[in-house]
């Protein structure tokens, strides 16, 4: 979904690898003061029908996020009702309380903006099907779960896209991407997984790219299910596990085992070192809280990988008396029905907040938040504009998230993409869906 938006639509700003924002709808910004900030808008555009841009439409768009299930916990701090547009090109964006990543955020994706006028007139759903964005490319055909087809938008403000037409096939497996490329069908793969790199390398006139990602996963714990109250019992979990040979082992050794709490080339990270494999002090932990027979289910998402992770991490816990059953099924499938009693999860977000969000209380999903002191830090950290100040309070919360356990993350993979050698405008970026297609062009 991220992929295509950020072809079609475009942001106020975009955040770039090396930590930095850079104008996009927007030409500049000035923080007002701890809950504003002021966007000077360009004059210079109009959305692929011909529509012209305004502050206005920043406004509906921003709005909308309030109620999309995909931005509402990340927009949490968006204060739509009393956000105004000083005039047709300058929008004063406002938060309920301080938001020191705010800038971040709107850079981030999940906050595009879309025609107000177009949607108001086509409904909310027919304009879901056919898109009106200002971004390099239009969607100009969708074919349900198979592909979509980007033509380039003859309307956009910037630098016309490389190549007039790129088609964006879906294929949920990672072993028929690779085929698409050995068969000469893709000329780009997304979602490679590590250890196939090398075989992408052998595919005559193809090639791997791959960098560090803030893509990371984890065993998560509800916090609100009196199985997991005792933190001797959660330490005894973690201390049940060898760490390092679950990642070797998961992704056939082409990942990072963590060493804290969250991915390395995040804001703050410290090391806390990977936690210790004593199975023998596991079964004392259990023993000192009166635990006997524990039982529970480990939810994972479709897919081999989850699967050859869960059943290592059963066979840990099996060793030390603990039944677990694996449950596997869609996110969608069971969210509804509250939060799993532990479940394996992959985490994607970049900036600090929303990477952090997992363990708040408005969050809900599968951690099930419930520790005040936790929320507190939290939030405080939110609206900490020091750097020195934030730095610290980072450190602390680490520290606190490494000791609770109710999450265990443990391994760190690379983004990987298999390419055609002849592709030229490619960059690396640690996420896949930030990649620049514009810019892409095959040299004959």
């Amino acid at each position: 979904n991220n992929i295509i938006m950020n072809q079609v639509y475009d942001g106020l700003v975009r955040y770039n690898e090396d930590g930095t924002v850079e104008p996009r709808l927007a030409t500049e910004w000035e923080q007002i003061d701890d809950t504003h900030i002021r966007f000077k808008l360009r004059e210079d555009v109009v959305f692929s029908n011909g529509s012209p841009f305004t502050a206005e439409d920043v406004l509906y768009s921003l709005a909308r996020t309030k109620n999309d299930s995909t931005a509402i916990s990340t927009m949490s701090w968006y204060d739509p009702d009393t956000s105004v547009a000083e005039d047709d090109y300058t929008v004063v964006i406002s938060m309920y309380q301080p938001y020191a990543p705010a800038l971040y955020v709107l850079a981030g994706g999940r906050t595009w903006i879309g025609d107000k006028e177009t949607m108001e007139e086509m409904g909310e759903e027919n304009y879901a099907r056919n898109p009106v964005g200002t971004g390099a490319y239009a969607l100009s055909e969708w074919v349900s779960g198979s592909s979509m087809l980007l033509t380039r938008n003859e309307k956009y403000w910037g630098e016309p896209a490389k190549t007039p037409n790129v088609r964006i096939n879906f294929i949920a497996e990672e072993a028929n991407r690779i085929i698409a490329l050995e068969t000469g069908e893709a000329d780009l793969a997304y979602y490679i997984d590590g250890a196939d790199a090398a075989r992408v390398d052998e595919i005559d006139g193809y090639h791997a790219e791959r960098g560090p990602s803030f893509s990371y996963y984890l065993i998560c714990l509800a916090m609100d299910n009196e199985k997991f109250a005792d933190k001797r019992v959660r330490h005894a979990l973690a201390y049940a596990i060898d760490f390092k040979n679950l990642t070797d082992a998961s992704f056939d050794g082409e990942a990072t085992t963590l060493d804290g709490v969250y991915p390395n080339i995040a804001e703050g990270f410290k090391s806390e070192g990977i936690w210790e494999y004593n199975p023998e002090k596991a079964k004392e932990l259990l023993a000192e809280a009166g635990v006997s027979n524990l039982s529970f289910e480990l939810h994972i998402l479709p897919g081999t990988v989850y699967q050859r992770m869960a059943e290592i991490i059963q066979s840990y816990w099996a060793a030390i008396g603990v039944t677990v059953n694996i449950e596997q099924s869609a996110l969608a499938t069971r969210e509804a029905q509250g939060p799993w009693e532990a479940s394996i999860r992959v985490a994607t977000a970049d900036e600090i907040s929303n990477i952090l969000i997992i363990y708040e209380k408005a969050f809900g999903s599968r951690l099930a938040p419930n520790d005040e002191h936790l929320e507190e830090m939290l939030q405080q950290l939110k609206q900490l504009y020091d750097t020195n100040e934030r730095a610290a309070l980072l450190e602390e919360i680490q520290d606190y998230l490494y000791d609770l356990k109710f999450s265990m993350p443990f391994a760190e993979t690379d983004s990987v993409f298999g390419m055609r050698d002849t592709l030229q405008g490619f960059e690396f970026n640690a996420q896949y869906n930030r990649s620049n297609i514009a810019e892409w062009y095959i040299e004959e």
